[in-house]
């Protein structure tokens, strides 16, 4: 009985100390998987660390250049622009002596463009008047035509009037042959003097409009013959302008080029101050010289110092009693050379 115990006892204690070698190998393989995990984990994320510290140094390393050259390009573009500018707005300067012989010149050529037209004399505005007086004898006898169509018309019209009445007044009298009673013949003859008297009428407005319209036929011939003379000296006066401007064409022409060429030299200022003058005046003079002391356009004599001022060529002088602007000998002498 005793070994039977034992054996017990042995057998009960050996499947103890297995138990515990099981518990124990399964204890160190969740320590082993506890510990494992944690270290992977930590190296992914230290990885992942690295790469996001890589991505943001390549990215913060180009941005500090490109800072660095956009400046310099913005301080180097002004300069060209102001290179630029500076050719563009650097123009030929015009003295005032300049300025003078060019307006003295435009003013010689105008004089002469207006010789030469005032040598046609008026014959430019007697061919405009002809020319007007032609059309409105045209449109008058267009209308007088109108008139005549008219009164033909109301011609006819009473003519057709008059036969109608006839008509009547014979259909009336056809009936009085027919009546039965006096108070039918009196109506009857009342009828026939009433159309007869409407006859007359008619007659009458006839005569009236045919005397109207002989009116208007001896007006249209009258103005028809206005018209043939007209038209005969119109011919004339264009053929006499004709040999006149094929004499002076050419010389016009060129005169008209050299004031175009002359007016460019002039300041928009200065031209249009020329040009006021120049209508204002009444022989065409804008730019005058001094001839004895004195304005070549007005004749009042000039202050001693407005002629020094003149003479030195600084500034442009006008008269102050005419307005016109003032040159000296010096500026004919150059216009002249």
């Amino acid at each position: 009985m005793a070994k039977k115990e034992i054996k017990e006892v042995a057998e009960v204690a050996e499947a103890a100390e297995v138990k515990e070698v099981k518990e124990t190998k399964k204890a160190t393989k969740k320590t082993t998987k506890a510990t494992a995990e944690p270290e992977v984990k930590e190296e992914v994320v230290e990885e992942k660390k690295a790469k996001k510290a890589t991505k943001k140094t390549t990215n913060a390393e180009p941005k500090p250049e490109v800072k660095e050259e956009a400046p310099v390009e913005k301080e180097e573009a002004p300069a060209v622009v102001e290179e630029a500018h500076k050719t563009e707005v650097d123009p030929v300067e015009v003295s005032v002596e300049q300025k003078l012989v060019a307006l003295y010149t435009l003013q010689q050529v105008d004089s002469k463009i207006d010789e030469i037209r005032a040598y046609r004399g008026n014959l430019p505005l007697e061919i405009q008047d002809l020319e007007d007086e032609i059309a409105g004898l045209e449109t008058r006898i267009a209308n007088f035509k109108e008139d005549s169509k008219k009164h033909q018309k109301d011609i006819s019209d009473y003519k057709i009037k008059i036969k109608e009445t006839e008509a009547l007044i014979k259909k009336y009298e056809d009936q009085q042959n027919n009546v039965r009673n006096n108070r039918e013949y009196d109506s009857l003859t009342k009828e026939i003097e009433y159309q007869q008297l409407d006859n007359q009428l008619s007659e009458k407005r006839i005569r009236e409009i045919t005397a109207k319209d002989n009116e208007v036929a001896t007006k249209v011939a009258e103005a028809q013959m206005r018209l043939t003379e007209l038209k005969s000296s119109l011919d004339e006066k264009k053929e006499e302008l004709q040999s006149l401007v094929e004499g002076t064409e050419k010389e016009e022409e060129q005169l008209l080029q050299r004031s175009a060429d002359c007016e460019k030299l002039v300041e928009d200022r200065l031209l249009v101050a020329y040009k006021r003058i120049r209508k204002n005046a009444r022989n065409g003079l804008a730019v005058v010289g001094i001839f004895d002391e004195a304005c070549g356009g007005c004749f009042n004599r000039i202050p001693p110092q407005h002629q020094l001022d003149i003479c030195t060529h600084k500034k442009i002088i006008v008269c102050e009693y005419c307005g016109r602007i003032l040159v000296d000998k010096g500026i004919i002498a150059q216009y002249n050379a």
